[in-house]
């Protein structure tokens, strides 16, 4: 990019007063360059951005998913525990059926959520991989205009040549 521009730099002084209709033309095309290449440094620090809070977001939804699991082992070392006092005792007390059903019932409830938030962040990731895709199709495109500008500045050369 700034062989680009120090060939428009260059170009512009050596034109000089013989030409001044070649002048205006590269001076138009240094702004297109400038435009160019500040409409990809924000493309390009936009999609940064939007990385970054992304991630951070996942690793937030990432430690409460962990946070969950480790209450649900907990909870299931419990629920273990109980068994084998039943296993060993031979029968069931009320207080103990009760916490076994209460227990059973919360590990349904947050093994729903847990697959509801999965779907949650399979569907961000799903958003943010087109989102990223359509990002790197439009760099192309200003990669391809920025192109065609210095091929025609290459013209502009040799005509002047």
């Amino acid at each position: 990019m700034t062989q680009v521009l120090d060939i428009i730099v260059v170009t512009e002084v050596t034109a000089g007063p013989c030409f001044p209709s070649l002048s205006l033309s590269l001076s138009l095309s240094q702004d297109e360059v400038d435009e160019l290449r500040a409409e990809m440094e924000e493309m390009r620090d936009s999609y940064l951005e939007e990385e970054v809070y992304q991630l951070q977001e996942l690793r937030r939804e990432l430690d409460r998913s962990n946070k969950n699991c480790r209450i649900l082992q907990y909870r299931l070392r419990k629920a273990e525990q109980k068994s084998l006092r039943v296993a060993q005792t031979g029968h069931v007390d009320g207080e103990l059926l009760r916490s076994l059903e209460q227990d059973l019932k919360v590990a349904k409830d947050v093994s729903v959520r847990l697959h509801n938030e999965l779907e949650s962040v399979e569907d961000k990731r799903s958003r943010a991989e087109d989102e990223n895709e359509l990002l790197r199709q439009k760099i192309i495109e200003v990669e391809i205009s920025k192109q065609a500008l210095h091929n025609e500045l290459e013209r502009t050369k040799e005509v002047r040549g």
